[in-house]
């Protein structure tokens, strides 16, 4: 793991590429200063303005910390999951249709979203939606989001375990 500040230049060019998705289009962050960048084996965390942003395999996301990111995981689009599922998709499962119990928002294929659970409505995983809303409200079975960030994998653990150099940072 590597730690270090950003320069203005990477900060501004981080901000640009985050309003560029649709979730990142509501984001309040000018010139963030002091932006962290937290580099993983897999992936990268930037921590700007106090959220905390992953990017892994090319995928841009807020990740699932809500003392962070409240506010921004409450604009993404969510797919809320009966509490069989929740078990399996806060190990690493990919989201199946039977599991989910309700849309909020609208997505396309491809877009980021936030897996809830029905219960509590705590965020367990951010995924790639694998069709847009209005297939998926249609299918009956199969997947329709992709997992790439979970309670208790790498990018959660890193956070847990840094969160006072995140905090001070």
């Amino acid at each position: 793991m590597r730690m270090n500040y950003l320069s203005k230049k990477d900060s501004a060019k981080l901000v640009k590429k985050l309003r560029e998705l649709s979730w990142g289009k509501s984001l309040s962050l000018e010139k963030p200063k002091r932006a962290l960048k937290i580099e993983g084996d897999e992936f990268t965390i930037y921590r700007l303005d106090g959220l905390l942003i992953c990017e892994k395999e090319g995928a841009i996301f807020p990740t699932i910390h809500e003392e962070y990111n409240r506010e921004v995981l409450e604009k993404v689009p969510a797919l809320v999951v009966d509490m069989g599922a929740v078990p399996y998709i806060a190990r690493g499962a990919d989201v199946m249709r039977p599991g989910v119990r309700k849309f909020e928002g609208e997505f396309d294929e491809g877009e980021i979203v936030v897996v809830r659970d029905e219960r509590h409505f705590k965020p367990l995983a951010i995924a790639v939606a694998l069709k847009s809303r209005g297939e998926c409200v249609s299918m009956e079975k199969g997947k329709i989001a992709e997992n790439i960030h979970h309670v208790n994998d790498k990018i959660w653990k890193l956070v847990q375990e840094n969160k006072r150099l995140i905090d001070r940072g």
